[in-house]
């Protein structure tokens, strides 16, 4: 019976323990307030150049990339002879 008080009150102290080693931790690493400054806000402007420049961006809408029937043969020639120069039926890459 005295060893089982024992484990209970060393289970106990090393609850506490942590419980105090963690208090302490969260204490030194708290994000402390940063002094006021006299120094005059930021204008909301400033982020204005940024959104200029991606309001200018536009989406491509355009669907037919290749419109010249040679191009378009050229290329699915070479897509085809790289098809068989891997040859995936065999395994490779």
């Amino acid at each position: 019976m005295k060893r089982m008080h024992l484990i209970i009150l060393a289970f106990v102290i090393g609850l506490a323990l942590c419980g105090w080693l963690t208090l302490r931790h969260a204490i030194r690493t708290a994000v402390t307030v940063p002094p006021v400054s006299d120094l005059p806000a930021p204008t909301p402007s400033a982020s204005k150049p940024m959104d200029g420049w991606q309001a200018g961006i536009k989406p491509d809408t355009r669907t037919d990339y290749t419109s010249d029937p040679a191009t378009t043969k050229r290329l699915m020639e070479k897509l085809r002879q790289e098809e068989l120069r891997q040859r995936p039926r065999e395994g490779r890459n």
